[in-house]
């Protein structure tokens, strides 16, 4: 069984959550997305791959916006550095 997760209420439905990674090599800032409230601006039904966030979004700490989307799910959360 697949599941589509091309929306921001897919992933919430889901269980499932974004970080957004700075690519700025003297920066490398990355931070959790607040999944409920892009769906409170953005809508349940906005797209939630990276041609649809991205252009969005900017780093909090550089304000770079050479941003990468990393995807999962929300048990797996605390393993790894992100």
């Amino acid at each position: 069984m697949s599941i589509s997760l091309n929306t921001i209420g897919a992933l919430i439905d889901t269980d499932h959550m974004l970080r957004a990674c700075c690519n700025n090599p003297k920066c490398r800032h990355y931070a959790k997305l607040d999944l409920e409230y892009l769906a409170s601006k953005l809508g349940r039904d906005h797209g939630s791959m990276h041609k649809d966030l991205v252009p969005k979004l900017k780093c909090s700490k550089c304000k770079s916006r050479n941003i990468s989307l990393i995807l999962s799910a929300k048990s797996t959360e605390g393993f790894g550095h992100v």
